[in-house]
This record gives C-alpha cells, sequence and structure tokens, in this order.
C-alpha cells in the first residue's frame, strides 16, 4: 500500500473531520512553513494540529471561523517547537549596525578549529542563556528576530504587534543582552561566566589556587565588578575568621544570598586522617594517577541534597573530582564521594562550593524594610565552628540577636557567630537589618 506524504495527516475520521483536513491543510502547512522555516518540520507541527483539533472536534462550534480556530491551534505547536532544542540552529545578532557580536566579526573568515567551534557553542549556549532572562516583551521579539532570523515585519505578524513597537523592544533588548554577555568577553576573548567564577572565589581570596584557576577567575573578575567586590569581601573575611587551635577541626559555614533568589555557600573544615591511613590512601592515588577506584567508598562530607554542588578543593587548591550518592540512612542526605584527587593530607581540609534554594534571609510582614536573617549548623564533631552571613554593605541597624558580631568587609559585612561546639550541640546566628 502506498503511504501518504510527510504531513499528510491519517486519522480514523468521520467525513465532516476529513472534509476540515481536506479543505485546510494546504495553505495551513504554508503557513506553518512560514513560522518555523523547515518543511520537515512544518509537516510534522500540521500532522500534530490535525490531531490536536480532531480530539477537540466534538466541542467546536462553526461560528465561520475554523481557520482562524486551526490557526491558532498552530501557532502554538509551532511556537512549542520553536522554543524546544531541537529548533535552535545557531543565534545571529547582526543587526547591521554595532552589536554584541563585534568581537566575532571577523570569525568566519577561515576555517574554524575545535577550540573555535567549542568556542562558537558556549558563546551561542551564553546567549540563549541571556535571552531567556530578558523580560517576557523583549524576550519574544529578540527570540523570533535574532535566533530564528526573521525579518521586523514577520516577527510583528507572529506577535501581533506594530513593526514601530518590534524595532524598540529589539533595541532594548539588545541593550540588556550587551551588558549581560560584557562579562564573557574580554577584549575579544571568552571568560568563565558568574556561576563558574564563584566555585574558585573562595580559594582565590584565601590565596590557595591553583595558577591555570587563578588565570580563568582573573579573566572574569576583570569583566565583572560584582564578583571582583565579592572576591575582595571574602579575602577580607578569611582574614578575620580565628583559627582553631593546633590538632583540632575547625569548621566554617558562609551563606551569600545572591539576586536570582539562590543562596553561594563555602563550607567545609579540616579532617584527621590517621598515619596508617594516610599512607595507604596516598598509595592508591599513586599508584591509579590520582583515580580511586570504585571498591574505595572516600567520603569527606554528608551534605543536604538540594544543594548544587559547584567543586571541591583540597588543602593546597587542587579541585577535586566527585560524585554525590544518596545517603542511606537519611534521603535528605548525600554523601560527598571523592573519585579523583592529588593526595590526602594529614589535616585534610574540605573546601566544598554549592548553590542552594534556602532562604537565610526573609523580609517581615510587619515592616518589609526590615530582613531578618537566620543560620544554624550541627556539625556533630568537638570543634571550633563558625557561620558568617553576607549583608549588604548599604544595610541599617545591623543586630545580632545570636552571634558574636559583624564584620565589615567592604561590599558586605558578615554577621558572624564563631565559638566552640560540643558534639551535640547546634550553632546558631540570628541577626536583623534595615535594607537601603
Amino acid at each position: 500500500m502506498q503511504m501518504p506524504p510527510r504531513g499528510w495527516c491519517v486519522l480514523e475520521i468521520d467525513s465532516p473531520f476529513e472534509q476540515v483536513v481536506v479543505n485546510n491543510q494546504g495553505w495551513l502547512l504554508r503557513y506553518v512553513k512560514k513560522i518555523v522555516g523547515s518543511q520537515e518540520a512544518a509537516e510534522d507541527i500540521v500532522q500534530e494540529t490535525f490531531i490536536r483539533a480532531f480530539k477537540a472536534y466534538d466541542g467546536y462550534q462553526e461560528t465561520g471561523r475554523q481557520r482562524q480556530w486551526l490557526r491558532t491551534i498552530a501557532r502554538n505547536v509551532a511556537f512549542r517547537y520553536l522554543g524546544s532544542p531541537a529548533a535552535i540552529r545557531e543565534v545571529n545578532l547582526c543587526t547591521g549596525d554595532e552589536s554584541i557580536v563585534h568581537f566575532i566579526e571577523t570569525a568566519m573568515d577561515h576555517v574554524p578549529s575545535a577550540e573555535e567551534v567549542a568556542l562558537a557553542n558556549e558563546l551561542t549556549r551564553r546567549i540563549m542563556e541571556a535571552i531567556s532572562k530578558l523580560p517576557e516583551a523583549q524576550r519574544s521579539v529578540v527570540y523570533y528576530r535574532f535566533v530564528r532570523d526573521f525579518s521586523v515585519h514577520q516577527v510583528a505578524h507572529l506577535t501581533n504587534q506594530p513593526v514601530g513597537s518590534v524595532k524598540s523592544k529589539c533595541h532594548y533588548g539588545l541593550q540588556k543582552l550587551r551588558r549581560h554577555l560584557s562579562r564573557y568577553v574580554v577584549e575579544g576573548g571568552f571568560v568563565v561566566n558568574c556561576k563558574d567564577a564563584y566555585a574558585f572565589l573562595f580559594q582565590y581570596a584565601k590565596g590557595r589556587i591553583m595558577p591555570e584557576d587563578r588565570e580563568k577567575v582573573e579573566g572574569h573578575l576583570a569583566a565583572c565588578k560584582d564578583c571582583t567586590d565579592l572576591a575582595e569581601s571574602l579575602r577580607i573575611l578569611a582574614a578575620n575568621m580565628t583559627p582553631a587551635r593546633d590538632g583540632e577541626i575547625r569548621h566554617y559555614l558562609i551563606a551569600i544570598p545572591l539576586s536570582d533568589g539562590t543562596t553561594l555557600n563555602y563550607f567545609g573544615g579540616t579532617s584527621r586522617v590517621d598515619d596508617r591511613e594516610l599512607q595507604r590512601m596516598n598509595a592508591i592515588l599513586e599508584a591509579n594517577g590520582g583515580v580511586i577506584p570504585r571498591g574505595e567508598n572516600w567520603t569527606f562530607g554528608i551534605h543536604d541534597a538540594n544543594l548544587e554542588h559547584l567543586a571541591e578543593f583540597d588543602n593546597d587548591g587542587h579541585k577535586i573530582e566527585f560524585e554525590l550518592v544518596p545517603n542511606p540512612r537519611d534521603p535528605s542526605k548525600v554523601q560527598v564521594i571523592y573519585r579523583k584527587m592529588v593526595k590526602v593530607y594529614p589535616e585534610h581540609i574540605i573546601g566544598s562550593v554549592a548553590l542552594s534554594r534556602d532562604k537565610y534571609v526573609t523580609t517581615t510582614i510587619e515592616d518589609p524594610n526590615l530582613v531578618v536573617g537566620k543560620l544554624q549548623n550541627y556539625l556533630g564533631a568537638n570543634a571550633k565552628s563558625g557561620l558568617y552571613l553576607a549583608i549588604p554593605a548599604g544595610a541599617k541597624n545591623i543586630r545580632i540577636r545570636r552571634g558574636n558580631g559583624v564584620i565589615d568587609a567592604g561590599a558586605y559585612k558578615f554577621a558572624f557567630s564563631e565559638r566552640y561546639v560540643a558534639e551535640d550541640e547546634c550553632l546558631r546566628l540570628e541577626c536583623t537589618y534595615l535594607k537601603s
């Protein structure tokens, strides 16, 4: 039996709807192709449109607007397709005037290397991420204009607004993209973004960072004032964190609320390793080129499962490869299992970095300008422990309800609580302040 061509809808249907398909399939295919730009994708979308229309046909009442009804369904399916990864081929931000892609104007005059291809893919990802953060009104027109490469008139038709409005929203949307992407481009070269830089900022502040990582961080700091301010505040904080006595455990938790609602956490401490075990572990690392065999489970921490782990570091700032394994005793926790590292130290320093959705600062119902900050930690060991909560430098009337005081660290202040705790003690920090 000969099969119908792609895009032609084959359904077991009653004759009234069959006539709907026959009457509308041609123009609908042309309409969708104008939106998605691909014949193959348009055929699939038209078929999906008729399937959806058929399922809803019993509830459809003929009012002379059948074409409009089908057009609405097709447009929704097409827009959903355009938002999918399969629809993203390339990003074209060339607008005929100076734009955020001035630094890649000459990128196409030679055959690209493997590094350049990777750079282009990464840049595309950064651009898409930046577009997703635009306000809805600007996001849609920028997407259709520069990702789908539609004309201004096509975008106006798709979004049902005047051409002048499309031009205006494109203009202001591109301005925001320029500001966002300027953090990732310095003198024509790509640098790490804020999230990637977060992993290294505390190591950088302490001066315990590998040269290649330092270079990446400093490239980002040259373009990002926010992270530069944070790094300097962390440097001041690190200098003011009182150490434990020799041979004793030192633990810390630093919480920095970010503008996107997440909290950046730096936490860790020391872990004493028995001499015999130390020799055995380092012998394994030396024999396996730093790789820890699967039969070995080196657990250096148990943390909340809702954290997004960014990095683990050792005493000298070597980055450690790890995996997160559910804790069999508590499903709300995960174990950090090391998989590759340089060495184990007699007093091994664990340096962890993570993002969380935990809200350590909240505003009060009575006064929206009054902020309450709370941190607590139950370490389960005898140790010198410290909690440090970042507060904007402009905050006023900072009051410590539980804790030691405030460290002025430039762009940030840190409310803190630090003392020796027993194995069964919980350390708490509570403060209030007024927004600036």
